[in-house]
């Protein structure tokens, strides 16, 4: 494991609207009787040293009901619960503030990608090298088509350069600090590799091989309950 401090922001304050109607949220839905946000914090949990787990939650969500879970999966030792804003920029950058190690790494990951490789994001860290951060992100495969008004085809997109972001993303927490301080449009932005590639930094492609999409709709829900069955 890397000898690095690592600051984790698990953001867990989404609406998901597209996912359909729940009580508190698809992040609460269950897989395997365990709600979907514990999985990734269960992973990171595991590193020992030299860590600090920040978890942003919706300001509808008693903190005392958070607290009461991770009681439950014995994370209460480990995560910080704060409240998020009202979109996902705003969210990281509230449990940014919350950080304390500031001469690490911070690790930011959707709580709706409920698999966490540790081997994976060490690699990350390893592949780091001269840049100011880096992604998991994967090739895309399909033919992309720009539509045009109707509906009606306008050209083919050329898919070579072309990758889907993922998370987790990883930034040298100076960088990740320089750039909320010199962008206070830092919320426009639907990403924080995008914050940083707009202000002149430099941000590098890991690329995934493995199933790690964004529990958004039933179906993602069913097929990570196929996949973590005999988890």
């Amino acid at each position: 494991m890397s000898q690095k401090n690592l600051s984790f922001i698990i953001t867990s304050g989404g609406k998901g609207l597209r996912f359909g109607k729940t009580r508190k949220g698809k992040q609460f839905e269950l897989v395997n009787g365990v709600p979907i946000f514990i999985y990734p914090l269960k992973a990171i949990s595991k590193i020992k040293n030299q860590t600090e787990i920040i978890l942003t939650i919706d300001k509808s969500i008693r903190t005392a009901y958070i607290e009461k879970l991770l009681k439950k999966y014995s994370l209460d030792k480990n995560v910080m619960v704060c409240y998020g804003g009202p979109t996902r920029a705003r969210s990281v950058f509230n449990g940014f503030k919350k950080i304390k190690r500031q001469n690490g790494y911070v690790v930011i990951h959707d709580s709706v990608r409920p698999y966490f490789d540790l081997k994976k994001m060490n690699q990350m860290i390893k592949s780091i090298n001269n840049y100011s951060g880096i992604i998991l992100a994967s090739k895309i495969q399909d033919t992309v088509k720009k539509i045009k008004n109707n509906n009606l085809v306008k050209n083919t997109i050329g898919r070579d350069n072309l990758w889907i972001s993922e998370t987790p993303q990883i930034f040298r927490y100076s960088i990740l600090k320089k750039c909320y301080e010199m962008d206070l449009k830092f919320f426009r932005y639907t990403d924080e590799s995008e914050l940083l590639e707009n202000n002149g930094f430099r941000v590098r492609i890991f690329e995934n091989n493995q199933y790690n999409n964004k529990i958004t709709t039933k179906k993602d829900l069913e097929i990570y309950k196929l996949l973590f069955k005999n988890v």
